[in-house]
């Protein structure tokens, strides 16, 4: 994984762990559900976050004895473990605690305090909508480097930021933009309860909107879950496979192309598979072809003759080929990092 994942979760972590420590300090002074609920969303994306740089670091271990093609597929397990285990744990808390303001609301969960800061007194709806406001800012700074991150990845790619996010290209990214936009909108829900209620002096509203904001945190789990044990299955990537069925078409030696299969390890590395059948005739001349270019001293009749010399210029013809058609493909597609080719001899 890049530099760059790395960074925007590190400052993830920092900007989610100040604004968690200021929404619970306003929440138990504001007695308000949805700051409550915030302080919870803004704690499950801190511990979200610490989990996916776990991933990150775990996922760049080189391959080994046990880990063939590398440990990229562990990052996956611990954004699983995230979105499955502290969002739904999150949601689960978020609608409890609005469940219980709402069975609670006549014995006085409406009630909005003041603290003394400097010997200032500050009314808790004011230290409400002020701990709203910078952490709207806070969360803002860390949406803005990861966007920055996402404009960098697809400069040279056709693609929109909601096509980016569905498709999950790089899953670390894309919970890291996806967290980001919740809190912030949740941020905007949380002002909207807050200040209905303070206005008709009714707690529904706060309930009612931090009931919203717990809902928020279920969706991302559902949907960071969803991703994640896509890429944590056998997935496929059918666009690599059929632009390498084309490249092999448009390859004047071979004939058949059959059995490709692709394996996505993760959104940096791809395995990929496949049988190749080349042209005999097609095979032979270029051989020939090859012979003559080097200025070998085999006449072609003796090479033909010679079982030694021909088997060596023909693995070396099939080498060509495969280097050939790999190169292509990895041109195109630099995330594929294996690519194993079997090759036979097709005969009318």
């Amino acid at each position: 994984m890049s530099s760059g994942s790395k960074k925007i979760v590190v400052v993830g972590i920092i900007s989610n762990a100040l604004v968690t420590i200021i929404k619970f300090i306003s929440a138990f002074v504001v007695s308000s559900a949805s700051m409550m609920n915030e302080a919870i969303h803004s704690m499950m994306d801190t511990l979200n976050q610490v989990f996916l740089l776990f991933g990150l670091i775990a996922g760049e271990k080189q391959p080994d004895q046990d880990y063939a093609f590398g440990h990229h597929q562990k990052k996956f397990i611990w954004n699983l473990w995230s979105a499955i285990g502290l969002f739904s744990i999150g949601s689960g808390l978020g609608l409890y605690h609005a469940y219980h303001s709402y069975i609670t609301m006549g014995d006085g969960a409406a009630k909005v305090s003041s603290i003394n800061i400097f010997s200032i007194d500050i009314s808790g709806i004011t230290l409400a909508f002020v701990v709203l406001v910078v952490s709207f800012f806070i969360e803002g700074n860390a949406w803005r480097v990861a966007f920055k991150e996402y404009r960098q990845r697809t400069e040279n790619v056709e693609t929109s930021l909601l096509q980016y996010v569905s498709e999950a290209k790089d899953p670390t990214l894309v919970a890291m933009i996806l967290e980001d936009s919740i809190a912030m909108f949740g941020i905007f829900l949380a002002i909207i309860g807050i200040t209905l209620s303070y206005l008709s002096s009714n707690p529904f509203w706060d309930i009612l909107f931090s009931s919203l904001i717990a809902i928020l945190l279920g969706v991302a789990a559902v949907f960071l879950g969803r991703v994640n044990m896509i890429y944590l299955s056998d997935v496929r990537h059918q666009e690599i496979e059929n632009n390498f069925i084309k490249i092999c078409s448009e390859h004047a030696e071979v004939e058949l192309c059959h059995d490709v299969k692709s394996i996505v390890m993760d959104e940096n590395n791809i395995i990929l598979v496949a049988e190749l059948e080349v042209r005999e005739e097609a095979l032979l001349d270029n051989i020939k072809v090859d012979i003559e270019q080097e200025k070998l001293n085999i006449a072609e009749d003796d090479m033909m003759r010679d079982e030694k010399s021909a088997v060596f210029a023909t693995v070396r013809r099939i080498d060509h080929i495969i280097e050939n058609i790999t190169k292509q493909l990895q041109e195109k597609y630099p995330q594929v990092q294996s690519v194993t080719i079997e090759v036979g001899i097709y005969q009318n």
